[in-house]
């Protein structure tokens, strides 16, 4: 017998198993507020710098890429990106806040473009360590700067909105119970309809 789609049965399919159906998206939703409540809650810090620093900076960094000086001026924010991200900035940042004796600390850096410069994100658990993280990082950039002879210009980047202490991100908790209440009826929905069919075409 063939499997004849009718937009009926599958409203009688979803009457007979309203109940399974409810179920499994009320624990859903249930456990992910219930995540949410209990994950630590997350902090967050920015810092703007300028990254451009005039024809000396981008003469230098034109060597050590070995690249074009219009080329390189496109390429100076990847440089700042790259070393904010590298394991020699994560291993110093490690070592200065001694984040080996702080399990229930997390954090992490991100960058977002802004015209001739950077916005650095740092997130955390901690409002005010985040901050000095921060300040550490841009500091940081100079120590490694020396160490790779990226460009004699000293800072390496220049702070236009310094650090401050993180204010506290909103946790979401009712756009992540819509979330999951919506994927558990998805795959509940799936489950069922997929569980019909197996049974029609073995009739």
């Amino acid at each position: 017998m063939g499997y004849e789609i009718s937009i009926l049965h599958y409203v009688d399919l979803y009457k007979k198993n309203s109940r399974i159906l409810a179920l499994v998206i009320g624990i859903a939703v249930f456990m992910a507020m219930l995540v949410t409540i209990i994950k630590p809650s997350a902090y967050i810090t920015t810092v703007t710098i300028l990254s451009y620093r005039g024809e000396n900076s981008i003469s230098s960094l034109s060597k050590f890429l070995g690249v074009s000086s219009a080329s390189s001026a496109n390429s100076f924010n990847e440089v700042v990106i790259s070393i904010l991200q590298s394991r020699r900035m994560s291993k110093d940042i490690r070592a200065k806040f001694e984040l080996d004796k702080k399990p229930g600390f997390f954090y992490s850096i991100k960058t977002r473009p802004i015209i001739a410069g950077l916005a650095i994100d740092v997130r955390g658990s901690d409002p005010m360590l985040i901050e000095k993280i921060a300040i550490f990082a841009i500091d940081n950039l100079d120590n490694i700067n020396s160490s790779l002879d990226i460009t004699p210009n000293k800072p390496m980047v220049k702070v236009l909105d310094a650090a401050t202490p993180g204010s506290k991100e909103s946790k979401k908790t009712v756009k992540k119970m819509m979330m999951s209440g919506l994927l558990a009826f998805l795959l509940t929905s799936a489950y069922l309809i997929f569980s019909d069919y197996f049974k029609k075409i073995k009739i």
